[in-house]
């Protein structure tokens, strides 16, 4: 009989352990599936909030440039919300020509020289661009910055203003103002 108990003991200490481990593996896999772009996809929704496009016409357009993984995950996010009462689309950017139907631009990481070249042969009137790197002083108006840390974004109210679109100065507030 003590026996018995015993092997039961050991049984259900098993059992509790392997579920232990199970619980470990699905939460390290579950932290693994929030990807950064998740993140940023709910600032970019946040943004349209604070930010007035005059030309705006139809749909609300978020053009995502040379990251497909970043295009995927953010219009999982975004596909079926609404931004100032018009349909927000997610669409690849692949040359600068396409940020004609774009109210913002989102540039994630990747080559430097090749964001460079992609931002100083497109127009962004009345278009916000909006970069996973610190550029703000490459054209940006708003960038995706990490202090101690946590992610903020640098912001600067002239760019916004110098292609044409009006920022709140709450967005101002709570960004890095520069």
């Amino acid at each position: 009989m003590e026996t018995r108990i015993t092997n039961d003991f050991k049984l259900k200490v098993l059992i509790v352990i392997a579920v232990m481990m199970l619980a470990v593996g699905v939460s390290e896999g579950f932290s693994q599936t929030i990807s950064i772009y998740r993140i940023h996809s709910l600032f970019l929704y946040n943004f349209t909030k604070h930010v007035k496009w005059e030309n705006a016409d139809g749909n609300f357009t978020v053009g995502i440039y040379g990251n497909h993984e970043a295009f995927t995950e953010i219009r999982a996010i975004l596909s079926g919300k609404k931004v100032w009462g018009k349909k927000l689309n997610v669409v690849e950017i692949n040359t600068p020509l396409d940020l004609s139907t774009c109210q913002i631009a989102f540039i994630p990481k990747s080559n430097k020289k090749k964001i460079l070249d992609f931002i100083d042969s497109s127009d962004f009137s009345d278009t916000l661009l909006v970069t996973e790197d610190d550029m703000i002083n490459d054209g940006a108006a708003i960038s995706f910055v990490y202090e101690q840390s946590k992610m903020k974004f640098k912001i600067s109210k002239a760019k916004i203003e110098e292609v044409g679109l009006k920022v709140s100065s709450s967005l101002v507030s709570i960004g890095i103002a520069v």
